[in-house]
């Protein structure tokens, strides 16, 4: 499984789980991935509404050519695609991801990414491990994640490489700096970071708020386009 794929898997479980209020609400963010990678006896939790099962369907060879499924079966080719935001199919896997949560998809986000990418594409890999940090940093905002809850992000993706696992590892082993992550960030993708941080929590306490707004500061987005991201993905707006 390639980084962007392992991307690709985690932004739809935490868009489908309506993000991290809606996993409160079904045991925690330790239930949830339990469900994305099913017990040991091989079945999967149904808490989330099938989500395990929904995303294996998702990553199975037969997965559906529309929606988020044709989405991941794209990105897993690397045909790419020719949609808002570009870069390999980040731009339509956002675009999907507003749909998926339930907010207003295409109109407003669209244009931010239509309008906000880098002149010269980076490497792949590199926007796949910016956004696996923007994504894992905001979900740890309120509180680090437990030894167990890595465990069962990094068993989220035990079919991929080795490298991918580590890397993914190196993430979760990372502190919670929202200005280091601002600044890691090239010119062009403040959109598409900020979006990703935005989808893997609700947010709806002091200290994911905080996280956000330091990351919206240090990314430049003006408290106009942070609104329009919040309600592309159905989330409380972060300024009045």
């Amino acid at each position: 499984m390639s980084l962007m794929n392992t991307v690709t898997k985690m932004a739809m479980g935490f868009a489908l789980a309506k993000g991290m209020d809606a996993i409160q609400k079904n045991g925690g963010l330790d239930n949830m991935l339990s469900g994305l990678t099913g017990s040991a006896s091989g079945t999967q939790q149904t808490g989330l509404g099938g989500l395990g099962d929904m995303l294996g369907q998702l990553s199975a060879p037969g997965a559906a050519g529309g929606g988020l499924g044709g989405m991941l079966g794209q990105l897993s080719s690397g045909s790419g695609m020719a949609t808002a935001g570009g870069l390999g199919g980040l731009g339509a896997l956002l675009g999907g991801l507003a749909g998926a949560r339930g907010g207003a998809a295409g109109g407003g986000l669209e244009a931010l990414l239509n309008q906000d990418n880098p002149a010269d594409e980076p490497d792949e890999d590199d926007v796949a491990r910016l956004m696996l940090r923007a994504m894992t940093q905001a979900a740890r905002a309120d509180g680090d994640l437990d030894q167990g809850e890595k465990a069962k992000l990094v068993e989220l993706v035990r079919e991929g490489d080795p490298g991918t696992m580590e890397t993914l590892q190196a993430i979760l082993d990372e502190p919670v700096d929202a200005a280091a992550l601002a600044a890691d960030t090239p010119k062009g993708l403040e959109t598409q970071v900020y979006t990703m941080s935005v989808n893997a929590i609700t947010p709806d306490n002091q200290a994911e708020a905080q996280f956000l707004h330091q990351l919206a500061t240090g990314l430049g987005l003006p408290p106009e386009t942070a609104n329009t991201i919040h309600d592309s993905l159905g989330a409380p707006r972060l300024y009045a």
